[in-house]
């Protein structure tokens, strides 16, 4: 598998047009990255991406909305979701996309109960209230005292 992701990353380093390909169900070739856990493939698909100055690269969605930062926030992937935003947050805007469910990556963060990476995503927007609700109105608060994540509500005190 290894011979085919480098395959995959040199088609990335070659021309944008190979960031938008989709694969059925399963998003872009980095989504699959974050899906399968591959960091070292989610970060030189990253720099690839970076290398041609094309941020939709990082923008398009699975077919439940996902971007692949959603994927790793709701992984729980921080290390992906650093790399993903950039060493100085320069695609912080990425936390605020939403999926189908008007889901914020900050949001699949609490979902999936992974606190590490809500504080790490939560630290770029502190005060934005519109990332951390969804379609039907409940809020990362809502989430977080539902599942009985206390020091994630803590975490929310301004």
């Amino acid at each position: 598998m290894e011979d085919k992701w480098k395959e995959v990353i040199d088609k990335y380093e070659e021309h944008v047009y190979f960031h938008k390909i989709r694969i059925k169900g399963r998003g872009t070739a980095l989504h699959v990255a974050v899906s399968n856990a591959n960091e070292d493939s989610v970060k030189r698909l990253v720099d690839a991406i970076v290398k041609h100055d094309d941020q939709s690269g990082f923008e398009i969605k699975t077919e439940r909305g996902d971007t692949p930062l959603h994927l790793a926030a709701y992984r729980g992937f921080k290390s992906m979701c650093q790399c993903i935003i950039g060493k100085y947050g320069e695609r912080k805007h990425l936390i605020q996309v939403n999926n189908a469910k008007g889901e914020t990556p900050l949001f699949c963060a609490v979902l999936a109960r992974h606190k590490k990476t809500f504080l790490y995503l939560h630290h770029f927007f502190p005060s934005d209230i519109t990332i951390a609700i969804n379609n039907v109105g409940a809020t990362i608060l809502h989430v977080a005292i539902h599942r009985e994540m206390f020091g994630m509500v803590e975490s929310q005190r301004l």
